[in-house]
């Protein structure tokens, strides 16, 4: 086997390799030696069918598994005796089919790690995150969030005008052209006044409204209506209010407090609410902190990254993406433009993510950074507790499934950016 490498940029090479007519003819025999022992071929006892009719009748099979045989057996070989750190996924060139009584030369572009020379890791410049202060404050809008879920609904008094905050309940029937349609009536729906949950233009109908009141008016129908059969189309809305409910609130004290928790009074669910919001602020904050720590760290230690590596995150990012759509299948013309939108949006964090990945190795070596058995014991204990599953079978699943180097690595990342982040010039934001 012959292999020449060529340097295409800097973290990606050529391979092209061209392997010996003698070994493209043992592929072929070998292949023609399994097709004889299995083939069922008319006129010949099994196995004893001559080479010259197995070529003509699975030619064109053993040109595709040769080259299949060949690229596998002699590939990674080459890497190998060419002393390349392979990042990522080689991309073949096959060129033509292997014959046999002839070499058979292919090529390979594949990303090599990058030489890293780490520059700067501590007193790196950051400023401090600083949360914007809630327009509301965060305990009272939890508290009021809690009673409009307990809330409970009653009927409003005889002869009162519907008005918003009020629930209306209503029997209704649309109409396009004098004619109702699929899905256009309803009974006894209700519908929040002034929530905004409606078409544009029907709450507003019902305003002033009494009980037992009927109504007619015209909406068109947004542009971008689910049911394409809608779109832009007049529709005739003919209602009649059958009830007004309104909203009543629980009182905000110790009664509301034990209804709503395990607490006994309202001052120790303030308490509670108190605590969780002041950590979810740190968490948040730290956060923050933690992604302007990496966003530093990679800046003062600059390297090239391989662009088909970075390519092969986004695409993974956005495939998990559209899977939290539930298998929904999405029309084209949404589809592109928001691929389109992820790609252009989540293109920097996933450069980010992948330089750390390959830089935070490189100072873990540095500044003797270790990730020990016991941390990847624990990580596990952390893993098979959120989800609910027995320790055993965690360990099992990771070894199994070859992950716990990865779980190494991103515990080696986290105490990198913690070193780094505690070790920063942090100033006031």
């Amino acid at each position: 086997m012959n292999v020449n490498v060529e340097e295409t940029g800097p973290v990606e090479r050529l391979l092209q390799i061209e392997i010996p007519t003698t070994e493209v003819d043992a592929a072929f025999d070998s292949f023609f030696r399994e097709v004889r022992r299995n083939a069922h071929i008319r006129g010949f006892r099994p196995g004893k069918a001559p080479r010259e009719v197995l070529e003509q009748q699975f030619g064109e099979r053993a040109s595709g598994e040769v080259l299949q045989r060949l690229v596998e057996g002699t590939l990674f070989r080459a890497i190998e005796d060419a002393h390349l750190d392979v990042l990522g996924e080689p991309r073949l060139d096959a060129g033509e089919l292997p014959k046999p009584g002839a070499p058979y030369a292919y090529k390979a572009n594949v990303d090599v790690r990058p030489a890293i020379e780490v520059a700067a890791v501590t007193g790196l410049a950051l400023k401090r995150a600083v949360l914007p202060t809630p327009e509301k404050d965060p305990i009272e809008a939890h508290l009021e969030d809690m009673r409009q879920r307990q809330a409970q609904l009653v009927e409003a008094d005889s002869g009162v005008a519907a008005a918003e905050g009020q629930i209306a309940v209503i029997n209704y029937v649309g109409k396009i052209d004098g004619e109702p349609f699929e899905g256009s009536s309803a009974s006894e729906s209700q519908i929040e006044l002034g929530a905004g949950r409606t078409f544009a233009g029907f709450e507003t109908n019902l305003l002033g409204l009494r009980v037992g009141d009927e109504h007619a008016f015209d909406l068109a129908m947004p542009e971008d209506h689910a049911d394409e059969k809608l779109r832009g189309k007049s529709v005739r809305f003919e209602i009649k209010l059958i009830t007004l409910k309104n909203r009543e609130l629980p009182a905000l004290d110790d009664e509301f407090a034990k209804d709503v928790s395990n607490f006994e009074t309202l001052s120790e669910l303030r308490a509670d609410l108190e605590r969780r919001v002041g950590e979810g602020r740190a968490a948040e904050q730290k956060r923050l902190e933690r992604e302007g720590l990496i966003e530093a760290l990679v800046e003062a230690n600059p390297f090239p990254i391989p662009p088909a590596l970075v390519e092969a995150q986004l695409r993974q990012r956005i495939q998990r993406m559209l899977t939290q759509f539930g298998g929904a299948k999405l029309d084209r013309d949404v589809l592109g433009p928001l691929v389109e939108r992820w790609q252009e949006e989540l293109r920097p964090q996933v450069e980010r993510e992948v330089k750390l990945a390959l830089l935070a190795p490189e100072i873990a070596k540095r500044e003797k950074i270790a990730v020990s058995d016991e941390e990847i014991d624990a990580q596990l204990s952390r893993i098979a507790e959120a989800s609910q599953r027995k320790l055993s079978e965690v360990k099992r699943e990771y070894r199994e499934r070859g992950l716990i180097d990865a779980l190494r690595a991103g515990l080696v990342e986290e105490k990198v950016v913690e070193f780094a982040l505690a070790a920063a010039n942090v100033s006031e934001g």
